[in-house]
């Protein structure tokens, strides 16, 4: 559990102007820095590997979220977790460490970053007030570093929900039976930003990468990489796409287009195109009318890996398909676990 003092953060808040965000962090709540592990669950992982990339939305529906995991024929087999957006010592997720939990529920080690600090933590029923990424993982977990990006948007500035931190990545690596070490990443890119924005915090995550893992190792990325072909702080921009249903569909099938960051990752040896679904959907963004907006933003990025049968699990339950589940298991149907579902891919050794 990370610890730090409220005066602290308000001490880092108040230097902010004077200072860089980044070193208002280093200097006053230093330990939101520092990733969090805990192999004690797992030793279990399969080769190939079936890795899952999933946005939790905080963790509000973490009993729904664990029945699937644990009763889902895809689901249940996964030895790799990359989540987003995960609540530790939030009052709306009931000051619960969603991380911890869903780690400890399913027998996954865990590597976690904190990207934000609420700066209501301490205050309005909060304790710790984070939230952030993590790999989960049935294979221990080694080297883990969190990976702060630059900043694309100062969400210290926002309105009704200042929050001290940046997006992040979660890195860490794991001995992968005879495919030997594999390097994992964790990420989740802005969405308060153009797409010009996500593929320069996308080129400063490869850079670590090549640094952390070295050119020669094998690597899996998977995140929320935001990739909505808007700029996020025009609200027009989203709102053209909710008035005009077929622009939205557009776009989901020719992500790349849009997105600079897909190509560009190519170029540096990390494909999308076998690893990927890429006419899908996975976001139903609710728009304040009411509306939905459909949207395509999350993805795998590998490089020196052979990935295979992409499929999307979407995240409203659904008890079909699932064997021996308890009666109290059958009340979920129909519930949404979050506003992302779930994409999984195979891995195995490339050749």
């Amino acid at each position: 559990m990370i610890v730090y003092s409220r005066e602290n953060l308000i001490q880092a808040a108040q230097e902010i102007g004077v200072l860089s965000h980044m070193e208002a962090l280093k200097k006053y709540v230093p330990e939101i820095l520092k990733p969090q592990g805990d192999n004690s669950f797992s030793s279990q992982g399969k080769i190939p590997f079936r890795a899952a990339v999933f946005n939790f939305e905080r963790g509000t529906y973490l009993k729904q979220i664990l029945a699937y995991f644990t009763y889902h024929p895809l689901l249940r087999d996964a030895d790799v977790v990359f989540g987003n957006e995960l609540d530790c010592g939030m009052a709306r997720t009931g000051n619960a460490d969603i991380t911890r939990e869903f780690a400890a529920s399913l027998g996954m080690n865990y590597a976690y970053g904190v990207e934000f600090v609420t700066f209501r933590a301490g205050q309005d029923g909060n304790r710790e007030g984070l939230h952030g990424n993590a790999i989960f993982s049935k294979f221990p977990l080694e080297r883990i570093k969190r990976v702060a990006l630059p900043i694309e948007y100062e969400w210290f500035y926002k309105k009704g929900d200042p929050r001290l931190g940046t997006r992040i990545a979660v890195m860490a690596e794991i001995q992968a039976g005879d495919m030997g070490p594999v390097g994992l990443v964790s990420v989740h890119l802005e969405n308060r930003t153009d797409p010009g924005g996500r593929k320069r915090q996308l080129e400063y995550l490869l850079n670590e990468a090549e640094a952390h893992f070295g050119p020669d190792m094998p690597v899996l990325i998977g995140g929320d990489m935001n990739t909505n072909t808007v700029d996020g702080n025009e609200d027009a921009q989203m709102t053209y796409l909710a008035d005009h249903p077929g622009e939205q569909w557009r776009r989901i099938g020719h992500i790349p287009s849009w997105e600079p960051q897909m190509d560009y990752a190519a170029s540096r040896g990390f494909l999308y195109t076998d690893c990927n679904i890429l006419e899908k959907t996975t976001r139903r963004k609710p728009m304040e009318d009411g509306r939905t907006v459909l949207l395509n933003l999350d993805w795998f990025y590998q490089r020196g890996l052979e990935c295979r049968a992409p499929v999307k699990v979407e995240s409203i339950f659904h008890t079909n398909g699932l064997k021996d589940i308890p009666d109290e298991v059958r009340r979920y149907q129909g519930q949404e676990m979050a506003d992302h579902d779930m994409v999984l891919i195979r891995c195995g050794r490339k050749g």
